[in-house]
């Protein structure tokens, strides 16, 4: 007796643990293999944002707080980059799309990005002033260098109230991988008394590559600022609101493009 009483209580062990398993093995199955992307950084809400094709983006705010845990090289170069600035303000803009019907993804992103002088006239929502502004006046390239390392491009970006933006772009591109690196190499400042950013302290980077069955597209905007007191939370909006509104720009004439 006691022998078939331990053994009921046996099976029924084995079947809560198989229960238990099957269920943890359906969760897996329905974020998918995203779960190897991120860490815990990134919340089941945006989790599931980002399984459902939408663009998930995070007032990140300190690199600590990076969401994004892939292995992939030029994931982690993105990460790596942006761990070097150690920004003052920092956000994260993550999308994915289908691979299949979308092989030639890389190509058009590029060509978006390569297309400065479109960059003139990106409406830009002010939330001081409360109305759309062009986030650069004017956008003009300065020059073009390619070699076996890949692409640097110098432009000049006109942003009010900020002016003249020198800036340096790096692009390394390969068939499913895309690196985009974009640096300021002047001074910045917020007004005509205040110097908002020094030179090579505010990076925008965009990646792109392949995760199983989908295109990873992953971005990270740093502006390594002075904490003013009066100023801060306005320059914080001023600069992350811009990285948003260009990187939301190139993700979404990629949209409509494909």
């Amino acid at each position: 007796m006691e022998h078939m009483n331990f053994s009921r209580l046996t099976k029924k062990i084995i079947a809560v643990v198989s229960a238990s398993l099957l269920m943890s093995l359906s969760i897996f199955a329905q974020s998918g293999s995203s779960s190897k992307l991120f860490n815990s950084n990134l919340s089941s809400s945006e989790l599931k944002n980002f399984n459902d094709y939408k663009t998930v983006i995070k007032n990140t705010g300190k690199v600590k707080k990076i969401c994004l845990a892939s292995n992939n090289y030029i994931a982690q170069k993105a990460v790596s980059t942006i761990k070097d600035l150690d920004p003052t303000y920092l956000v994260e803009i993550i999308r994915k799309y289908p691979y299949k019907g979308n092989e030639d993804l890389i190509e058009k992103l590029d060509e978006i990005i390569m297309d400065i002088p479109s960059y003139a006239g990106i409406p830009y929502w002010s939330e001081q002033h409360n109305r759309y502004f062009d986030l650069y006046t004017t956008a003009s390239i300065s020059s073009i260098k390619e070699d076996s390392s890949g692409r640097t491009v110098l432009a000049d970006l006109y942003m009010k109230p900020f002016g003249n933006i020198n800036t340096q772009m790096l692009i390394k591109q390969t068939e499913e991988t895309y690196y985009y690196e974009a640096t300021n190499l002047n001074k910045l400042r917020y007004s005509d008394k205040i110097g908002a950013v020094k030179p090579k302290k505010q990076k925008s980077v965009i990646v792109v590559f392949r995760q199983d069955d989908d295109w990873i597209l992953y971005a990270l905007g740093g502006v390594d600022a002075p904490s003013v007191p009066f100023l801060s939370g306005r320059i914080e909006t001023s600069f992350i609101n811009r990285i948003k509104t260009f990187c939301t720009y190139c993700f979404t004439k990629l949209d409509s493009s494909l």
